[in-house]
């Protein structure tokens, strides 16, 4: 796939939108109680954008809006890239009622500018350009300790 193409103006570690546009890792996090979610892209050089959603593409008042202290780490070889990111759990939490009943998806688009898409959860049939806002399709994750 490549060292991996992100937006041209987002900077590493710096909150900056339209990042879907280019190579991008993204998440969701459902909220169980509310139903509300929570998007989050991470570029292949560090830049992020996040966004809380009140239902399938309907940004919550205020928003699209930074994370608190997020902190992010990548590295681009000739062939692959890797980026990491660190979100304040309390937050999550706090916000989003992060934990064992979450619901979640991971996707990942790939080889921009031919843009090839990536899901967990299953995707819509029959779309060039999947939607990944279906809180519906999101999946359970499993909680496990490391201790």
């Amino acid at each position: 796939m490549g060292p991996g193409l992100s937006h041209p103006e987002g900077q590493p570690s710096q909150y900056h939108a339209e990042l879907w546009n280019y190579d991008v890792a993204e998440f969701f996090i459902a909220d169980p109680n509310s139903g509300r979610y929570l998007e989050f892209n991470l570029a292949p050089n560090g830049a992020w954008w996040s966004c809380g959603f009140s239902a399938p593409r309907q940004a919550s008042p205020g928003e699209p809006s930074a994370l608190p202290n997020v902190e992010t780490r990548t590295h681009q070889v000739s062939d692959s890239w890797f980026a990491q990111a660190s979100l304040p759990l309390p937050w999550l939490r706090e916000h989003y009622h992060f934990g064992a009943s979450s619901k979640m998806n991971a996707c990942f688009i790939l080889g921009s500018p031919r843009q090839v898409f990536v899901t967990a959860a299953p995707p819509p049939p029959n779309e060039d350009a999947p939607d990944f806002h279906r809180p519906e399709k999101f999946l359970s994750g499993e909680f496990i300790s490391l201790a």
